[in-house]
Order: C-alpha cells, then sequence, then structure tokens
C-alpha cells in the first residue's frame, strides 16, 4: 500500500458524506489538506460544523441520505464519493443509495466505510439465524454494482473509550466483554487519513475490503493506558452480556460475536501505508488525556 505519486488530487472533487460528523469530518480534513477539492454533503449548511467545513475550504452542497436523487446531483462531476452513514434504523438504505447515486453520477472511485470485523461478524450472525448485518449487505451491493471502490473497515474508536456514553461512566471503565479479549482500535482521526490514502493510490486501494486498525489491546491493557493518561487509577469491570441483552440486545449480540470468534488485523501494513498512525498511549497523549480527565472528574450519575 505504497503512495502513487502518479496521482494527483489537483482539480479533483471528492463529494464526502457524513461531512460534519466524526468520521466524514476527518476524511475532509486529511482530503483538504492533501489538496482535494472537498464537495461536502450536509443536510444543513447553516450549523456552526458546516461553517466550519466552508471556512477550512469545502464547498458545500444541501442534500439528504434518504433522497438518492440530491446524493446523485451532488455527485455529479465528481473523481470521488466518501460514504459513511450513523447507525440508524434507515443504514441499509442510505447506504445503497450513496452507492447508486455514486453509480449513475460516474463516480471513479468510491470509499465506503463499514465496520472491523464485517465479514466475520456477519457469518456468525448467519449461523445464529439473526440474519445479516447491515454494513454487510451495504458492501455486497457495491461489490454487485460494479463500481469502482474500496471497503474500509474501521476497528473501535478509541474515542469510545473516554465517553460516557459508551465505556467509561463514574470513573470506571465498564465494557461488556472478557479481560482476555484483544480488541481492535483506530482513532477516529486515522479513520479520515486511510481514507485520503485510498483516494490518493487507487492502484493500491480499488477492489480491496481492508479492516484498519491502530493498536490492539486487552481491557486490562486499555485501563492501565487510561490510568497512566489520568495520573490515578482507572478500575475496570465486565458487564454481564445477559444483562446488556436486557437494556440493549443488538449491542448484546455484537459482543456474543466478539466473545465467539472475533477478528484480529495485522498491524505491520497498515502502518508501512500511513506511519503516523496512532496507538491508544499515542491518542491519549495527544487528544484524549483532557477530555479523560473532564470525564473523571464530572460528577457520578
Amino acid at each position: 500500500m505504497s503512495m502513487n505519486t502518479s496521482t494527483t488530487p489537483r482539480g479533483k472533487v471528492v463529494l464526502v458524506t457524513g461531512a460534519t460528523g466524526n468520521q466524514g469530518g476527518a476524511t475532509s480534513r486529511h482530503l483538504l489538506a492533501n489538496g482535494w477539492h472537498v464537495r461536502a454533503l450536509v443536510r444543513d449548511d447553516t450549523t456552526p460544523a458546516a461553517a466550519a467545513l466552508a471556512a477550512a475550504g469545502a464547498e458545500l452542497v444541501r442534500g439528504d441520505l434518504d433522497d438518492r436523487a440530491s446524493i446523485e446531483e451532488a455527485a455529479r462531476g465528481a473523481y470521488g464519493l466518501y460514504s459513511v452513514q450513523p447507525a440508524n434504523h434507515n443504514e441499509l438504505n442510505q447506504g445503497v443509495n450513496v452507492a447508486d447515486a455514486a453509480k449513475a453520477a460516474g463516480v471513479q472511485h468510491l470509499v465506503y466505510s463499514s465496520v472491523g470485523g464485517a465479514e466475520s461478524q456477519n457469518r456468525y450472525y448467519e449461523q445464529q439465524g439473526w440474519g445479516q448485518i447491515e454494513k454487510w449487505q451495504i458492501e455486497e451491493h457495491i461489490r454487485a454494482l460494479g463500481i469502482p471502490a474500496t471497503i474500509l473497515r474501521p476497528a473501535g474508536f478509541m474515542e469510545d473509550f473516554t465517553s460516557p456514553a459508551r465505556f467509561l461512566r463514574n470513573g470506571s471503565l465498564n465494557v461488556p466483554w472478557h479481560d482476555g479479549l484483544v480488541m481492535q482500535l483506530i482513532a477516529i482521526d486515522d479513520t479520515g487519513a486511510f481514507a485520503a490514502l485510498a483516494f490518493a493510490d487507487p492502484d493500491a486501494y480499488l477492489g480491496r475490503a481492508i479492516e484498519i486498525t491502530g493498536d490492539r489491546l486487552t481491557t486490562p491493557q486499555i485501563a492501565e493506558a487510561l490510568s497512566a493518561a489520568a495520573g490515578r487509577p482507572v478500575p475496570h469491570t465486565q458487564i454481564p452480556l445477559d444483562i446488556l441483552s436486557q437494556h440493549d440486545p443488538d449491542v448484546a449480540k455484537v459482543f456474543t460475536w466478539a466473545h465467539a470468534t472475533f477478528y484480529d488485523s495485522d498491524l505491520a501494513p497498515l502502518r508501512r501505508a500511513h506511519p503516523g498512525v496512532m496507538d491508544f498511549r499515542t491518542w491519549l497523549n495527544r487528544f484524549g488525556k483532557a477530555r479523560l480527565a473532564t470525564q473523571l472528574d464530572a460528577p457520578a450519575g
């Protein structure tokens, strides 16, 4: 996965969906920094996030992932399209809409952000009679269309380990997997870096599905890194899956798969392609330490 210096972004447009969100925002920043013309698909071009994108040099275009025609119109004349959808009840339709619009608009390179271990997870779900996961169905639709594409499968986000909405609550790391499970982690900023690499080097990335990971850690190792960054102990506990299933059965299914089979990544080729990819401690020192301190100092609730 070496950089193809013969491919230059000068004058080339990439349409970015989810541009005001986490992955889309990271992708937009890396593309702009590398000289691409970023066309940011936004539902509302008056929000502070949209204004920040415009100030950074992006072209704002209004569109809706539920409206295929608006995506196709926004994609006209674009070389590339970055596709990411939030997890929601309409994710499958939105992902299909983006792929269909890219095909209809003649986009030369679609980069789709799927999920880490998508193939393994989907196989396990089918074996359990749970059906197919939506991101796998979107991947399959892209393959069936025959559009030139790269599928990136980002691991679990490092940001989740400093978030009270996910794993960090009341000063403790609370996760629904056992201590021996090696988690695959990636910083959101690095998802954008890999997307930009894919657009810049189509010879190396087109037609591939790539697991992208920055670190591989067990829960005790994650807690140790959090403790070192915080300068205080951060204990960790395991949430039993049967309790989790009572509150969020879909998430419980994900971690049932993780306990049963999960997946692994080879970091060596990823670090050759993107030497700056962050491990967890590096991400904490650069971005996560202040956020971690804020959460640990927050009143228990």
